[in-house]
């Protein structure tokens, strides 16, 4: 649920100066650094332009060319890099002992210390479950007008190939987790949606994946808008999906991830057709709890001393409680207090570390004037699945710091034992064999989806007969 904040370097040809001698021994070398803030990996190599050798920074998820410079420097074993138009400066001490760099970067509010290794070349993701034309079954590109007037989804239904069975194929909508997605959720070099309806669709059942609203190929306002309103979205695309002639519309359902597991109750409870859900990573508490349950695992796999956790989670405590009695207006100014408040006695690096300095403040400030964030705080997911009659499957990863897996037994509760509930060992939140489940490691897994996963959710599908 939480929505990943990845900081995404500008890039901008600009001239570069060229202000000292590079070592010859460098010439045509790799090194390759994750940004962990960030989510993205860098690289740096040296190459020569004019006779003289330069260093080329690259940000590869974001560009093949690389990063323009304004000025550098090599002097003393040190490497400079400054670029004013977006505000970055790297400082890398050269280790000739270890063939390393090390360092900062800094941009904007962002510092983070860098670790060069050498590498082969530039950082190439591998995704060898993401699939590849041609394909053993039908694509078809499909438009769905929202409840909302100015709402229109596009997205891909991919069909099975071979004889219809009686009625028409099994089907699914699957619904994104929170954050701006298209219909392959794409995230991080991961197309998880892609491989799931890959999957089902190769398995025999219909899948249709969606645009969210304002992303890709689909129009609508996505800035003012709430789960609720996502919850509408998927109910047309829903009761598109059930028109389908190739369908059969009594054994239509919904797969949601992360917030789509909040979004497939509310679904389901009021709309009576919606034969099954699937929820991958779903949550079963309010927004804020959520958020709580979050912020401690994640910390908990950085580091951070208990003492220091326990005073994070109290300031966000107290700015959940305050928002409803103060005016938007008044959210930075009140938070900022409350952090000062609680931070009083901690070091500015300690501050740095439960992110409790001003900027933080106000970068929560900006988060909570947010509809979306408004309505997620509140809503709890409990409320619809005691109201969903239709058969469930909840499933989670032992490893997820985003929704973490003690969320099984709420809705195992809330739906009074009813959810078959799934908890897969070694799992992350995007459903991925992990080492400790922590978002940096997301991208850097090979893997998209655990194939158990994928035949879990396809059995469970295929038991859905009425």
């Amino acid at each position: 649920m939480h929505r990943l904040r990845i900081i995404y370097l500008i890039l901008v040809l600009l001239p570069f100066g060229v202000s000292s001698q590079v070592p010859a021994s460098l010439a045509g070398k790799w090194w390759f650094a994750m940004l962990e803030e960030a989510s993205l990996p860098l690289n740096l190599t040296f190459a020569s332009e004019d006779g003289a050798l330069r260093p080329y920074f690259y940000s590869p998820l974001q560009s093949p060319e690389p990063l323009g410079l304004s000025s550098w420097s090599f002097e003393h074993d040190t490497l400079r890099y400054v670029d004013k138009s977006i505000g970055v400066r790297l400082v890398l001490v050269w280790d000739s002992a270890d063939t390393s760099f090390t360092g900062s970067f800094r941009q904007g509010l962002l510092r983070a210390t860098l670790h060069f290794t050498p590498s082969d070349g530039m950082f190439r993701l591998e995704r060898p479950q993401e699939p590849k034309p041609p394909f053993p079954y039908t694509e078809r590109e499909i438009t769905v007008e929202g409840k909302d007037t100015d709402v229109v989804l596009a997205g891909t239904l991919t069909i099975p190939h071979g004889t219809v069975p009686r009625g028409g194929w099994p089907a699914v909508v699957l619904v994104s987790g929170s954050g701006q997605q298209n219909r392959d959720e794409e995230l991080l070099g991961h197309k998880p949606f892609a491989v799931l309806a890959d999957y089902l669709t190769r398995g025999g059942i219909a899948v249709l994946r969606y645009d969210d609203r304002g992303v890709g190929g689909s129009r609508g306002d996505y800035m003012n808008a709430t789960t609720l309103d996502f919850a509408d979205d998927a109910e047309a695309v829903f009761d598109f999906l059930c028109k389908q002639k190739e369908v059969n519309p009594n054994r239509v359902g919904i797969i949601g991830h992360s917030e789509g597991g909040v979004i497939a109750p509310i679904v389901a409870s009021r709309n009576k057709k919606v034969a099954f859900i699937v929820l991958l990573a779903g949550p079963a508490t309010t927004g804020a709890d959520i958020l709580l349950q979050q912020n401690q695992r994640i910390f908990e796999l950085e580091g951070l001393p208990d003492s220091l956790i326990k005073i994070r989670l109290d300031a966000l405590r107290q700015i959940f409680g305050a928002i409803d009695s103060i005016a938007e207006s008044e959210y930075e100014r009140v938070f900022i207090n409350i952090y000062n408040a609680v931070a009083a006695d901690l070091t500015s690096e300690q501050r740095k570390a439960a992110g409790l300095r001003k900027a933080d403040a106000m970068a929560m400030a900006n988060q909570m004037a947010m509809p979306w964030m408004q309505t997620f705080l509140t809503l709890d997911n409990r409320t619809y699945l005691c109201s969903t009659k239709c058969p469930i499957l909840a499933i989670n990863g032992s490893k997820d710091c985003q929704v973490p897996p003690l969320n099984l037994e709420a809705i195992k509760s809330a739906t009074k034992g009813k959810a078959k509930c799934r908890l897969f060992e070694g799992l992350n939140h995007l459903m991925q064999h992990c080492q400790s489940g922590a978002v940096s490691e997301y991208m850097q897994i090979e893997e998209t989806m655990a194939p158990e996963v994928m035949q879990c959710i396809k059995e469970f599908v295929d038991s859905q007969k009425r």
